[in-house]
């Protein structure tokens, strides 16, 4: 009999894509004969029922076979935990079979695996809870398995959600679970590959205490952004964080969230944050907080009050007259802006600076130049200091006259006459006004001539500088000579351009005019005939006005100015003339028996005063001197006179020594050219016993004279010193013994009181 055995196969179809409809399974044996044919299923080597079979019969040539198709549609979920499913067929005693999965279908290599937890972030702003989900790319209906430390979650926790391609497993913990969990473990399991898992970490290990510094940001500053702060966090740990800003402890700004891998070595982030405008206020202060983990937060130093009003200072720096005037406007707060007026003009800076300080506070630095001829002018310039944050102004003006000192505004006027080469002028004659004082370009000068103004004859001189810091400037004024000897006032009033006060001097001819007397003082012996070189002294005095001019002629020869000097003229106190001296040095080398004459033009007079003083150096001819004693109140005086030369010496003794107690003047040069001087002996107990003889002994050239006089000769033959000198000396004597016959009256008549009064007490 033919036997053909049957051609076995067994495939899965489905509808759509494959999982979102059930599976069929249709096992086809073809080509057998006889058609006696049995089948059978089985699932993981058990019996399935509910096949449904077809049997075909076809004729190929004279020969015909049968086919037969059987088709199962096993269970879902059995199918898809990747059970075998087996087709059995007998034949003619021989057994055929065929085994499929759905393993068979896809790779059976391990798929991918992922766990993904809920960022430093999601978890810090979430209410209740988190979530951690387990990602499997595969086709297959693993088994997932989740591990919290190593324990099991409860099924409520697990959410599984399957497509095509992947299987995504979600589990769901508590927000305060999660902060204290360590490992989360996600594990997946099927027939169909090898297991697979991830541990991941979810605790972070401990961090160190960053750095942590609030700073205003000065680039954003700069770009006109104001209000921004800036944190700054250095040696940070590798763990996500988050920063907020505060205003006097309080949260002002959101969480603002890092994340930092896991990473060797420290980190550093930095932060911004704009201050909104609810918060720009006098007493408010800044810091920042880092929240690093879910545990730890460190917070940065405090701002200190960064909204303070806006200061200004206006400072005036020291320029050259020929360069521009500097001002500098320094203006401080929390965004101080600067602007320049000038009579409600405003004026562009040539300068502007700005820095930020330690303490978060701005300082801006502006410079104004103004030309001199601008700046002399006096007009006000101001430096108004804004700041919009605070809605504040601040302002200061600076002038020429504000920065000008009072004492600066002080000027000494000083108004000479006309020369007195001048006065014999029938034209014009030149008053001068002199100026001293500090500055005296910013001075204007107001002459004026019987109370009228007068500008058209002036000529200024440009200031001359002193080592002390003063100027000095002279102004002459020419004014004719008609109006001079009317005797008309001309004044000169100096007054700085930021004074309303001026300072004034005025001269006018004099009509009381003092002629000037004028001496030459003779040199004294000693200078004479000690020195080579002699200077001869002109004394001018009892002149008005003080408008003169001496000079000394030698043999009726001017001489050189540089061979005199000049005194200024003085007044005395209570006097109402002036006075001067004039110096020459005259060399006895030099001088050939010359006449020396001081000559004075004063305008008292139409001639010249002189004095004359004639050979100088002339040796003296010899005189025997004379000599007499005389008797003071408590000293005797040894008068000498008519001798030359001017050489000679007066000595004191008493019976056995030399006397010291004395004095003796310098020769005096009398009109005759003789010498007279005069020697007083002091008289004392000692030195005026009874019958002491003192003497006087004159000693000059070669002759040699003694006076002497015994003490009771003293009242009787001596003269009286007040009946030769002068009356005054007279007078000094009379009051001295009328004080001494008063004293001793005086004790007596104490004496006798006290008597009186010791009796009466005995009694």
């Amino acid at each position: 009999q033919r036997v053909v055995s049957p051609n076995i196969t067994l495939h899965p179809v489905w509808e759509g894509e494959f999982g979102a409809s059930p599976v069929r399974l249709i096992c086809t044996l073809s080509g057998f004969f006889p058609d006696k044919l049995s089948v059978t299923w089985q699932r993981d080597n058990r019996a399935l029922d509910g096949q449904i079979q077809r049997k075909l019969q076809s004729v190929e040539g004279v020969e015909k076979t049968f086919s037969l198709s059987s088709e199962i549609e096993p269970n879902k979920k059995e199918w898809a935990d990747g059970s075998s499913f087996t087709c059995m067929s007998i034949h003619n005693n021989s057994e055929l079979k065929k085994t499929i999965s759905i393993c068979q279908i896809h790779s059976s290599a391990a798929p991918s695996l992922h766990v993904e937890i809920p960022s430093f972030k999601t978890v810090m702003m979430s209410a209740s809870e988190v979530k951690a989900t387990c990602s499997l790319r595969t086709v297959f209906d693993a088994k997932v398995t989740w591990l919290m430390d190593g324990k099991l979650p409860s099924r409520d926790q697990v959410n599984k959600v399957t497509n095509t391609t992947h299987l995504i497993s979600t589990l769901t913990v508590s927000l305060n679970q999660w902060k204290q969990l360590k490992l989360l473990n996600c594990k997946a399991e099927h027939r169909c590959f090898s297991s697979t898992e991830e541990t991941k970490n979810v605790s972070r290990p401990a961090v160190t205490a960053p750095s942590v510094e609030i700073r205003r940001s000065l680039p954003d500053l700069l770009k006109g952004n104001s209000t921004v702060l800036e944190c700054d966090i250095t040696q940070l740990s590798s763990s996500d964080l988050y920063v907020t800003f505060q205003a006097n402890s309080v949260d002002i700004s959101d969480k603002q969230y890092v994340h930092l891998p896991e990473a060797p070595g420290l980190h550093s982030v930095s932060r911004r944050f704009t201050v909104p405008p609810s918060h720009w206020k006098k007493d408010t202060s800044f810091t920042c907080k880092v929240n690093q983990g879910f545990s730890s937060n460190f917070e940065s130093n405090s701002t200190g009050k960064l909204f303070v009003d806006p200061s200004v200072e206006l400072l005036l720096v020291p320029s050259k007259e020929s360069g521009p005037q500097r001002l500098v406007c320094s203006g401080w707060g929390f965004d101080p802006q600067i602007k320049w007026f000038s009579e409600s003009q405003q004026r562009s800076p040539s300068t502007n600076d700005i820095s930020m300080g330690a303490d978060g506070r701005v300082a801006v630095t502006s410079q104004l130049h103004i030309p001199q001829t601008e700046w002399k002018t006096g007009k006000g310039f101001t430096c108004k200091v804004s700041d919009k944050s605070l809605n504040k102004t601040v302002e200061k003006e600076i002038s020429l006259c504000s920065v000008t000192p009072a004492s600066s505004q002080i000027v000494g006027v000083y108004v000479q006459g006309p020369p007195l080469q001048e006065l014999q002028s029938q034209g014009q004659v030149t008053v001068t006004c002199l100026l001293i004082g500090p500055s005296l370009n910013d001075f204007s000068i107001t002459w004026k001539v019987g109370g009228i103004k007068y500008s058209l004859t002036v000529h200024t001189e440009p200031p001359v500088s002193h080592s002390n810091g003063t100027e000095s400037l002279r102004s002459f004024l020419n004014v004719s000579a008609e109006d001079w000897h009317a005797y008309k006032q001309v004044s000169c009033e100096g007054k700085h351009r930021c004074s309303n006060q001026g300072y004034e001097d005025h001269i006018s001819k004099s009509r009381d005019l003092y002629p000037p007397t004028v001496k030459i003082i003779q040199p004294t012996a000693s200078e004479l005939s000690t020195s080579d070189v002699l200077t001869l002294i002109c004394l001018v005095s009892g002149f008005f006005p003080s408008n003169i001019i001496v000079y000394w002629e030698e043999n009726g020869q001017r001489l050189p100015s540089i061979r005199y000097t000049n005194s200024p003229a003085w007044k005395y106190t209570g006097s109402s003339t002036y006075s001067m001296s004039s110096r020459l040095n005259a060399s006895k080398t030099e001088d050939k028996q010359s006449t020396y004459s001081c000559v004075v033009r004063h305008e008292s007079s139409e001639t010249l005063l002189e004095s004359t003083i004639k050979d100088v150096f002339a040796t003296e001819p010899y005189s025997e001197p004379s000599a007499t004693l005389l008797q003071g109140s408590g000293e005797l005086v040894c008068l000498v006179f008519g001798f030359s030369p001017a050489s000679i010496n007066i000595t004191w003794f008493d019976d056995t020594k030399e006397l010291l107690d004395y004095n003796t003047s310098e020769p005096h040069r009398g009109p005759n050219g003789k010498f007279s001087i005069q020697s007083h002996l002091r008289l004392s107990q000692i030195n005026w016993l009874p019958g002491a003889v003192l003497t006087c002994r004159v000693t000059h050239a070669n002759t040699t004279q003694s006076l002497k006089i015994a003490k009771p000769d003293i009242l009787e033959d001596c003269l009286f010193l007040d009946d030769i000198i002068h009356a005054d000396v007279s007078q000094d004597i009379d009051v001295e013994n009328w004080y001494m016959a008063f004293t001793f009256l005086l004790f007596f008549l104490i004496s006798i009181i006290y008597g009186v009064l010791a009796t009466v007490i005995k009694v």
